[in-house]
């Protein structure tokens, strides 16, 4: 979903479980990071890439999202 289109729930930040995700290219796109923000409590994670694919890129967000507390866990697509 394109942040243009998010309900008011996330836009007003009224609760947490909704995030925002960015990859960083490094020089000659040789490696790359991604960054997850937590929108309404703004905590950021980095998440290693073993590549810079979009496979590389849901593993790597996949793996990462494991380990964030379950308070912060994103809510399922409907």
């Amino acid at each position: 979903m394109r942040i243009l289109h998010s309900p008011e729930e996330v836009d007003t930040r009224l609760v947490p479980g909704h995030w925002e995700g960015d990859l960083l290219k490094g020089a000659a796109n040789r490696s790359s990071v991604g960054t997850l923000v937590e929108r309404k409590t703004r905590f950021v994670t980095l998440a290693k890439m073993d590549g810079n694919g979009a496979a590389a890129a849901l593993e790597g967000f996949t793996r990462q999202m494991k380990h964030l507390p379950a308070d912060l866990t994103p809510e399922p697509d409907l």
